[in-house]
């Protein structure tokens, strides 16, 4: 690898886990899937303003759809490189935006216990849709963050027990010779795993 070359992604971290890649394409595809019923009923039964209506929503429902599937298939094929998943395991705590989690969450709750008594747009879309997409956003952002943080960790650990896959192992000696500061973080995760080891045994 050359110098100026970006680094070598490790094959072996998928920053998504697999039950949200798979819940992320089934969604997408209700979506795509909602809107063609969307535009063949409206086609079918309406005409005028009416059928616009039923049309625009179709293709907002398509259009939405073919992009998160779009999202979710790239982010299941993304790779980051050894020293962007090592800063993030140096950085293990929660992301800013998941502080909206819990409060969107009850935003929800809140607006469907209202909506029991009281049938109103208010409810439905300044409490419940709302605090929905802002519930979903941050929560897939952390459960990402989470996840990738596990994976890295267990790729470093194996690295430090010379475990770890060739093609992953050299990725990230080909990193540490470009890096001196990588590689001496690298060397004191190395440092600190040898001694765990070593209480392990006593």
């Amino acid at each position: 690898m050359k110098k100026n070359e970006p680094p070598i992604p490790l094959r072996s971290v998928v920053v998504l886990p697999r039950w949200l890649m798979i819940g992320g394409v089934a969604l997408s595809a209700a979506c795509m899937l909602a809107g063609v019923v969307m535009a063949v009923y409206g086609s079918l039964t309406a005409s005028g303003g009416a059928l616009g209506g039923w049309l625009g929503g179709a293709f907002g429902c398509v259009i939405g759809g073919a992009g998160g599937l779009f999202g979710t298939l790239a982010d299941w094929r993304r790779r980051l490189p050894a020293p962007l998943l090592f800063a993030q395991l140096q950085r293990d705590k929660a992301l800013p935006f998941f502080r909206v989690f819990w409060p969107a969450l009850a935003a929800v709750i809140v607006g469907l216990v209202l909506a029991c008594f009281w049938d109103s747009q208010i409810v439905w879309h300044g409490l419940v849709q709302t605090g929905g997409i802002l519930a979903f956003a941050s929560g897939c952002q952390e459960t990402i963050r989470r996840h990738s943080n596990r994976k890295a960790r267990a790729v470093f650990t194996l690295y430090a027990d010379g475990m770890l896959d060739g093609a992953d192992a050299a990725a990230i000696d080909e990193a540490r010779r470009k890096d001196p500061k990588f590689d001496a973080a690298v060397q004191e995760f190395q440092r600190v795993a040898a001694e765990l080891r070593r209480l392990g045994a006593n």
